[in-house]
C-alpha cells in the first residue's frame, strides 16, 4: 500500500509494486526467494475492500471526500444495493445519478427510477463500482453535481429521450 501511496495511488501493473518491494528488500517469501508479480494480484484480489483493478492495472481504493456531506435531500448509494432498490421503489418520481465511486465532473448521468439500465439482476453489484446520489428532486441533483463535483448532468436518453 505503501507503494501506491507513494507514486500518488496512480494505476499501476503489479510488476512496478513487486519491483519495488525487490529492491527494498521489505518482504522475502519464506523460502528467500523475492516477490513475484503473481502474488501481488493475490494479494489485490484476496483484499478488494483495499485494491480496485481496471484490467491489469491497480491502485488504492479510495473514497472520494465530497461524499462525505452531502445536503439533506440528497442520499447516496455507495455498496448498498438493497438500500437503492428500496429508493427505487419508495421514489417513482424521484431522479438519481449514476456516477463513478469517486465522482467527477464527466460522468454524471441523470436517470429516473423507473430507467431499465437498473434491471436489479443480481449478477450485478449496483452501488460497488459506481455509486447512485438520489433525490426526490431533479433541481438538488444538478445542484449538487454543480456545488460538489464542479459539473453538469448528462441526460440518460432513455430517460429523457
Amino acid at each position: 500500500m505503501q507503494i501506491l501511496q507513494e507514486h500518488g495511488n496512480e494505476p499501476m501493473t503489479a510488476r512496478a509494486p513487486a519491483d519495488a518491494v525487490n529492491e527494498r528488500g521489505v518482504y522475502r517469501k519464506r523460502d528467500g526467494s523475492p516477490v513475484e508479480v503473481n502474488q501481488i494480484h493475490a494479494r489485490t484480489n484476496n483484499y478488494q475492500d483495499l485494491f480496485e483493478k481496471d484490467g491489469s492495472l491497480i491502485r488504492l481504493r479510495t473514497e472520494s471526500p465530497i461524499l462525505n456531506n452531502p445536503p439533506q435531500t440528497v442520499i447516496v448509494y455507495k455498496d448498498d444495493d438493497q438500500g437503492f432498490f428500496d429508493w427505487l421503489d419508495d421514489h417513482a418520481d424521484g431522479y438519481l445519478i449514476n456516477c463513478e465511486r469517486s465522482p467527477k465532473p464527466n460522468y454524471l448521468v441523470l436517470h429516473r427510477p423507473s430507467c431499465p439500465h437498473f434491471d436489479r439482476a443480481p449478477c450485478i453489484h449496483w452501488t460497488k463500482d459506481y455509486i447512485k446520489i438520489c433525490s426526490a428532486r431533479r433541481d438538488d441533483l444538478e445542484e449538487w453535481a454543480v456545488g460538489t463535483v464542479d459539473g453538469d448532468v448528462t441526460l440518460c436518453k432513455t430517460c429523457f429521450g
